[in-house]
């Protein structure tokens, strides 16, 4: 069934993802340059013998130059691994995000089936796959460690729910093996993630109580934070050492200049990609689509579901859609302002993506109650 799933969601996914395995040249993107200099930069660093380093002596014109301080190394050391078989440099990039796509539709497909029944999953996995955001961070912005990033979330609200259910061990060995890659793949969405998913596993630790299964939940995630404690613990203590100052500085990187509008996000219609123009305008966008399913689900699913532990998960699949929509627009400047850790997201309408999986849920949650009804 598995590989059934898979095989179901590449091909419904194909179109997004024809462009990445051509093998000879990646859409023109904002950083995927950047990405194939860091994985080449990884085999000197492994021929010396270093599996992590901190340091990256060949980047920044051969002076070197100290990347995996705060930016995650992972992504490129799977792409090393996979560039070292032969591959072209294109097609690595490509398998990355082609992967995380397909597995970003698969997860969603997962959490949405666990929660509300097999037509759900189908339409949460294609509506998050195919979503403009994912689209937009593989084809425009080429941000292979957020689409990673992105791609690993579902998993992880499909693992910890079933830790809180079951209390099985290989759940709480994949939790934690998820949330180290997570950790070690895109920090800001692990940061991101934290509120929404917190919230989610207190919210079935409170419903399933009689289960005990929320210190084991609880575990998993200490314990990732422990194993991936020697990248992010010299991060927090040499701050001091660093002028992160200059991350968030310029005008392109400074919150201030990148909230997104409500008409932006709810209302703007898809636009074609053109592959081979450089530097195109962005529009970040949840999709009509998922907009208009995501209001249907959140309608139904708050007149219509009689069980209190399901319309317990949709009042919070709407809350958490709607305060990360907020915290896109420019009404939330003043917390983006007091809350300093937040200047280091640089880009308020990020929060668009982190909001795509809720409203996905709903979409499918509103077509199952629709069929159903």
């Amino acid at each position: 069934r598995t590989a059934l799933n898979l095989l179901v969601f590449g091909l419904l996914l194909l179109p997004a993802l024809f462009p990445f395995l051509l093998g000879t040249a990646l859409p023109c993107t904002h950083d995927n340059i950047f990405h194939s200099n860091r994985i080449v930069a990884m085999r000197d660093m492994l021929r010396h013998g270093w599996l992590f380093s901190r340091w990256v002596p060949n980047l920044a014109l051969g002076y070197g130059y100290p990347f995996f301080n705060y930016r995650e190394p992972l992504p490129y050391l799977v792409g090393e691994a996979l560039y070292l078989t032969g591959l072209p440099l294109p097609l690595v990039l490509g398998l990355l995000y082609s992967t995380s796509l397909v597995c970003a539709a698969w997860g969603a497909y997962a959490l949405a089936r666990d929660l509300f029944g097999e037509r759900a999953g189908w339409v949460a996995g294609v509506a998050y796959g195919l979503s403009p955001y994912l689209l937009m961070d593989a084809l425009r912005r080429g941000n292979m460690p957020e689409s990673i990033g992105l791609a690993l979330v579902p998993w992880l609200f499909v693992t910890t729910r079933r830790i809180v259910l079951y209390r099985r061990r290989s759940d709480i060995v994949l939790t934690v093996v998820l949330l180290v890659v997570l950790f070690l793949s895109h920090n800001i969405t692990s940061l991101l993630l934290a509120p929404f998913l917190g919230a989610y596993v207190l919210l079935k630790a409170w419903l399933y109580r009689d289960r005990g299964g929320w210190p084991y939940a609880l575990a998993a995630v200490g314990l990732a934070v422990l194993l991936t404690a020697w990248f992010w613990l010299p991060a927090l203590t040499e701050q001091g050492y660093v002028q992160l100052h200059l991350s968030r500085t310029t005008r392109n990187n400074d919150y201030r200049f990148n909230f997104a509008t409500w008409r932006e996000m709810l209302l703007t219609l898809p636009v074609p990609y053109d592959l081979d123009y450089l530097n195109a305008p962005m529009r970040v966008m949840l999709g009509i689509g998922q907009v208009a399913l995501g209001v249907v689900g959140a309608v139904f699913g708050l007149v219509r579901c009689h069980r209190s532990r399901l319309r317990a998960v949709v009042v919070l699949l709407v809350v958490a859609a709607a305060l990360y929509l907020w915290m896109a627009t420019p009404g939330s400047a003043g917390l983006w302002g007091r809350v300093g850790i937040l200047s280091f997201v640089q880009f308020p309408w990020r929060m668009v993506g982190r909001a795509l999986l809720p409203v996905c849920l709903l979409a499918g949650l509103g077509v199952e109650l629709v069929v159903a009804w």
